[in-house]
């Protein structure tokens, strides 16, 4: 059978079957919420200058640990998030390398230099540090999640569906996998199944209907 790439005008009309609206901006989600909780600091989506301040700031109190401890890999982890949320992406890898030189066991450091390398446009070495991550915590969705997206990037449709469907299995309340797998479904041609795990990820995530203006 032969790949169809859904483009976007296609892909719009699919969502829109689910959505029952006239018209949906159609967003590609590359980034995956991360699974440190920080109390008290706003949700990355906002880019106003106060929060672009607490980050900075954020930042800094984790320079005064690494300081105070340079083999505190949490803090060298968290300093990558937050450099990452500044889109400060290579030395966001530079953090995320020597918290995974401190503790090559955190997958959750492995993940964040995924993520990060994705937003570069290094998918290649993205998937690699996801499949790093999935080798030490076979049940990190986040990194299946990411190689996924990851794959996309590459056009390996296919590939990246199995990527999302461990996601899913593993988390199956997981709306942002239930979304990108109807996105590679789409771009196989495959309308209906993308359908399918649109109206899934909506019905988990009812603000999914805000990609539609």
């Amino acid at each position: 059978m032969n790949k169809v790439k859904c483009d976007e005008a296609c892909r719009r009309y699919t969502f829109r079957k689910v959505l029952g609206i006239t018209s949906v901006m159609f967003l590609i989600l590359v980034s995956i919420a991360s699974s440190v909780p920080f109390a008290g600091i706003p949700n990355s989506s906002s880019n106003n200058g106060s929060i672009l301040n607490k980050y900075d700031e954020a930042i800094k109190g984790y320079d005064k640990a690494i300081e105070s401890n340079p083999h505190n890999s949490a803090a060298w982890n968290n300093k990558g998030l937050f450099l990452d949320h500044l889109d400060k992406f290579d030395e966001a890898i530079i953090a995320y390398d020597k918290a995974i030189e401190l503790n090559s066991h955190n997958s959750i450091s492995w993940d964040g230099k995924g993520i990060a390398l994705g937003k570069l446009g290094k998918s290649d070495e993205a998937i690699a540090a996801f499949d790093k991550a999935i080798e030490i915590n076979y049940l990190d969705s986040m990194a299946w999640n990411g190689k996924g997206n990851a794959l996309i990037i590459l056009n390996r449709y296919n590939e990246a569906i199995k990527a999302y469907d461990k996601a899913i299995k593993i988390n199956p309340h997981n709306s942002k996998a239930w979304y990108k797998k109807g996105n590679a479904l789409d771009d196989l041609g495959k309308s209906d199944e993308a359908i399918k795990a649109y109206g899934k990820a909506i019905e988990i995530d009812p603000q999914l209907r805000s990609l539609a203006q």
